[in-house]
């Protein structure tokens, strides 16, 4: 993106501040930098020539942590290092970024974010107007990159709710379709080479019918419109809430979908909290695929297959403290570099895991009070027991001319008397 420089003295300092593998931002090396910049006459100058190399990084995480720096110079160093960020050069290399078609979503909202901030740090030295400028420029080439507005909550008509009704239904019924198919995909091919000449035509058929539904494209389901097909949601954009009720996230969450409560507002939940959402804050997000649940499980095979060297690496440590040999100085540095590179792995599972346990709390928390609410409902239920009404029929009179039976006639609404006769001798 960016033409290669040569190596400038805050170079290594700066990369490590901004390393790739890094899981949050590591202040020790960010302080280092700070250091190292107002100990010289030139660091501002060096320093942003390192930062605008690192922003020219294709990995995303070198391009944020770089933005964090930059931000940590400025509230740190002076106003030096803020001539030399809201310099020509420096915020060329940000519009450049952030108008590059193959940089990232999250990296482009953070650079119109930090903009935003250094326009307000500098806003009272009209010496370094080019970084308002410059944000002035990127808000309108990208004008989707400011967080929006909150819609109006509007109540969800008869309508929206059959329509979220007729969504649900429609999902279930191609869930069920998919599960049949993978079951007569499962069945054993030589149960077919056994049947009877009479069955296989019926059994063409019916494979053909189902090869030409899996091939048919499934009937068009307006995804993302309501909270029946939708189970999870990843912010774009940070949200603090305005009224109670409303749940508080930051760019990147994943929100467990609930349920719809207004036209454009879902009820979600996040690390235990429950609260509505505006959908335009959110992106929906498909469930993993059996690929991505495998890789998923591998990597977490891989990250458990480490522990022996873990525990290995402290041993040797804690032996190393009395006498340390040469051989075992390169063992402990190649046990450290093979175990430190499962770190970022071993951070998103647990995160992936902190987020299950809070969802499970969440869930027993909500099993626990339905349980309440049926006993009591049961409870009342049981002392008061329903009032039978029996409705009694009015006698209606018998036609004119009809002679019952000598036991006693038949009334329309009752049950027959039963008549008994005492049959003498024939006479």
């Amino acid at each position: 993106m960016f033409r290669a420089q040569a190596a400038g003295p805050f170079d290594d300092v700066v990369a490590k501040a901004t390393d790739e593998n890094l899981t949050s931002e590591d202040w020790a090396a960010i302080i280092e930098v700070c250091d190292k910049v107002t100990g010289d006459a030139s660091g501002p100058k060096e320093a942003a020539q390192s930062m605008i190399k690192r922003l020219a990084h294709r990995n995303a995480n070198v391009q944020l942590y770089t933005l964090e720096l930059a931000h940590a110079v400025c509230q740190n160093c002076g106003k030096p290092m803020h001539r030399e960020i809201s310099s020509r050069a420096f915020t060329d290399a940000l519009l450049k970024l952030a108008n590059d078609r193959n940089t990232h979503n999250q990296v482009k909202a953070k650079i119109l974010q930090k903009m935003k901030e250094w326009t307000d740090m500098f806003s009272n030295d009209a010496d370094l107007g080019i970084m308002g400028d410059a944000y002035q420029r990127l808000k309108h080439t990208n004008p989707t990159l400011h967080p929006p507005s909150a819609p109006q909550k509007q109540g969800l008509t008869d309508a929206d709710r059959q329509k979220e009704d007729e969504e649900l239904q429609m999902a279930l019924k191609l869930s069920l379709q998919e599960e049949e198919r993978k079951k007569s995909a499962s069945q054993p091919a030589s149960s077919g080479a056994q049947a009877g000449p009479s069955s296989r035509p019926q059994q063409d058929s019916a494979s053909g019918s189902t090869s030409a539904s899996a091939s048919s494209p499934a009937p068009a389901v307006t995804a993302g419109t309501t909270a029946a097909t939708v189970s999870r949601v990843r912010a774009l954009y940070d949200f603090v809430p305005s009224e109670a009720g409303e749940l508080e996230f930051k760019r990147g969450d994943v929100i467990a979908v609930l349920e719809s409560v207004y036209k454009d507002w879902w009820r979600g939940s996040l690390k235990g909290n429950t609260g509505i959402f505006p959908l335009n804050y959110v992106e929906k997000l498909t469930d993993p695929t059996p690929d991505e649940l495998q890789r998923e499980a591998q990597m977490e095979a891989e990250v458990f297959a480490e522990i022996k060297n873990v525990e290995k690496l402290l041993t040797l440590l804690s032996a190393s403290n009395v006498a340390p040999r040469e051989e075992d100085n390169e063992e402990i540095s190649k046990l450290y570099h093979q175990t430190l590179a499962i770190r970022p792995k071993l951070i998103k599972l647990i995160e992936k895991y902190s987020q299950k346990k809070d969802d499970f709390t969440q869930l027993n928390e909500k099993f626990i009070k339905a349980r309440r609410d049926y006993e009591a409902l049961l409870e009342s239920s049981m002392s008061h027991p329903p009032q039978h009404n029996y409705q009694q029929y009015p006698l209606r009179p018998a036609p004119q001319g009809h002679q019952g039976y000598a036991g006693g006639g038949y009334v329309p609404g009752q049950a027959p008397q039963e008549a008994y006769y005492n049959h003498g001798p024939p006479s």
